[in-house]
């Protein structure tokens, strides 16, 4: 199925702050990086049926701990969100839907606005805080963290590249923070640090941290990836 193009600009410009939410519980969404999803409960059909009749958007939500025990009903999740783009869907026979999801933008939960058939929530949009005086030391560290990530700096390019498809070739220190965090393969509650910071320098701080960990622990083996394109 053609897919319309994806402007994130007009995306911004039209969005309504309300937005459907897909919690789970490990996995975070970081802004100009893709997800594939696979939705088979009943709810999120609703929703994701929904969401491509409306703004084709779904925040994606990291849930709190001790979910188990209510996850058929609502359970608490992080309030930072990351508000994703539906770039792509099929319509399985069975009613399942398989999505790539696009990262758009940071975001805060002010309030729960439906909490059936599925959940919906009222958001903030939150930009990124960068200084001037500090935005060229921030580029310079972001790069001397990609000659400590070898066999990840290809990663971050193609992240860059889909990322400057959409949205340009701008953005800042603070959109290559996010791609050196995606390619440096963090947990979910470290991702979540990221998604939550807007700070570009403490978010950077958070991103490097790991990535000395990493250095210090030896080197690792990449699992192979698929890296969808935005056709």
């Amino acid at each position: 199925m053609a897919e319309p193009p994806l402007d994130a600009d007009a995306v911004l410009r039209s969005f309504s702050g309300e937005v459907p939410v897909f919690p789970l519980p490990s996995l975070v969404l970081l802004p100009d990086t893709i997800v594939p999803l696979l939705i088979f409960e009943d709810r999120y059909r609703r929703m994701t049926a929904d969401a491509l009749e409306g703004e084709r958007l779904i925040a994606m939500a990291l849930l709190k701990p001790g979910w188990e025990t209510q996850y058929n009903a609502a359970p608490a999740f992080h309030e930072r969100v990351c508000v994703g783009s539906i770039v792509s869907h099929e319509r399985l026979a069975d009613g399942r839907f398989k999505l790539l999801l696009y990262g758009l933008f940071r975001a805060e939960v002010v309030e729960e606005t439906q909490a059936a058939p599925y959940r919906k929530v009222r958001v903030r949009v939150l930009e990124d805080e960068v200084r001037d005086e500090v935005a060229r030391e921030l580029d310079e560290r972001l790069h001397q963290a990609l000659d400590r990530m070898p066999g990840r700096r290809g990663r971050v390019g193609r992240i860059r590249q889909i990322a400057q498809q959409v949205r340009g070739p701008s953005g800042g220190v603070g959109r290559l923070a996010d791609a050196v965090a995606e390619a440096a393969e963090l947990d979910p509650e470290e991702r979540y640090q990221v998604l939550a910071e807007t700070d570009v320098l403490r978010r950077l701080d958070l991103v490097l941290d790991v990535l000395e960990r990493k250095a210090r622990s030896g080197p690792q083996t990449l699992p192979p990836r698929v890296d969808p394109t935005l056709n």
